[in-house]
């Protein structure tokens, strides 16, 4: 606030010398006090003045104090996610690492299923072999043993989405096919197979399990059946190879046993006859059905290589010998077992090996289909379904209209 002095000069009529001082006192004190008003008035405006802007300056350091505590919270927040993130890497890690060193690989989806069922692949290693074995669904564990040649896909056509329901679903390729590894330096026989079965199961913690086997998987079923009787609980046969096949080729006995022309002849099958036999073959499987597409690309894709073509015709050619010992001790199987055959079964002869094997094996059940081959887990896998439901029944024959 500015204040103003007023300066009174004698003119004419101006008062007398006394009336003046007195006036001109009482206009110096009148405006001393004005001063002095005055500059308290802006003393007071200034320690407001003072005040504000302490005020503000102290809200601007709070400010900065509080985005600076912000920001070192925030840098403490992500280093602390960042050692998170860098702990669960490296628990992962050695949780992969120590699954590794068990002979557990990381489960990844499977390459073939329909996408209705959470069926997820894996490997295991066993005997320094690499097992490849497809898992899913929940339960009573149901394990699958494909036939020669095939693989876990064979059980991709509808009967692990069926089974996965009410089961855990646990299907392996046997050594050598699909993408397990297969023995060197001793023979593969049915008998040792079931020994690898066995220690697979053992490492999967699976005990007790229902056994399901196709053609020559059946084979292997009961060859563990025969070797662990205490550690099956059931069997469910399809198409079962039960019985020496007298005519079994002796030109391929020759060109497994001699291992140049054996290479040879690997060589030659998979270049020149390979697609078109496997063609026809698979026709015969699966006869009166056609065979359907999918199928027809997976088989000429993962059946053909060097390493599951040489397995092929080693199971073949060793399994008539296992075979003729085997029969002799099917009376010794007490667990439930269900035969599934088709009347129209092109590859193994119903009445030479499903009915004589349930003859062999009093407490069994028979499943004749009508109007179906061999290749039973994809044409009719409900047919499994309705076996695993027969399990605890008593025995009969049955036939299908």
């Amino acid at each position: 606030m500015r204040s103003v002095l007023r300066i009174i000069k004698p003119g004419r009529n101006e008062p007398s010398k006394d009336l003046q001082a007195v006036e001109n006192a009482r206009t110096v004190q009148h405006s001393a006090r004005e001063i002095e008003r005055t500059v308290k008035d802006w003393i007071a405006e200034s320690r407001q003045r003072r005040r504000a802007a302490d005020h503000s300056q102290y809200e601007h350091q709070l400010r900065g104090s509080r985005e600076s505590v912000s920001g070192q919270m925030a840098r403490i927040a992500k280093s602390k996610a960042a050692v998170l993130i860098v702990a669960g890497c490296l628990v992962a890690s050695a949780m992969t690492s120590f699954a590794k060193s068990k002979g557990f690989e990381a489960p990844k989806p499977s390459a073939f299923g329909s996408g209705k069922s959470e069926v997820e692949q894996h490997f295991v290693t066993v005997e320094s072999l690499r097992v490849h074995y497809i898992e899913g669904g929940n339960g009573r564990t149901v394990v699958m043993i494909h036939g020669n040649a095939g693989g876990v896909e064979d059980f991709e056509f509808g009967v692990t989405d069926l089974l996965s329901r009410q089961y855990r679903v646990v299907a392996i390729d046997r050594p050598g096919h699909g993408r397990s590894d297969r023995p060197t330096g001793r023979a593969a026989t049915v008998e040792y197979q079931a020994q690898l079965l066995h220690q697979t199961l053992l490492r999967l913690g699976i005990t007790q399990p229902i056994l399901v086997g196709h053609s020559w998987g059946s084979a292997l079923a009961v060859a563990y059946a025969l070797k662990y009787p205490n550690e099956v609980s059931a069997m469910v046969l399809l198409a079962p190879a039960a019985y020496p096949n007298n005519g079994a080729n002796g030109l391929l006995r020759m060109t497994i046993k001699a291992p140049v022309v054996g290479d040879l002849s690997l060589l030659l099958g998979k270049s020149i006859m390979g697609r078109r036999m496997l063609k026809r073959d698979l026709a015969r499987a699966f006869y009166p059905q056609t065979v359907p597409d999918d199928y027809l690309k997976i088989a000429s894709s993962s059946w053909l290589g060097r390493k599951q073509l040489k397995a092929y015709l080693e199971d073949e050619w060793a399994l008539n010998d296992s075979l003729k010992e085997m029969s002799k001790r099917y009376s010794e199987i007490h667990i439930p077992v269900v035969i599934v055959t088709g009347d129209e079964d092109k590859i193994v002869s119903p009445q030479e090996n499903a009915y004589r094997l349930h003859a062999a094996i009093p407490q069994s059940r028979m499943v004749e289909l009508k109007d179906t081959g061999h290749q039973i887990p994809v044409t009719d896998p409900g047919s499994i379904s309705a076996a695993l439901m027969l399990i605890s029944q008593s025995p009969a024959v049955i036939k299908t209209d």
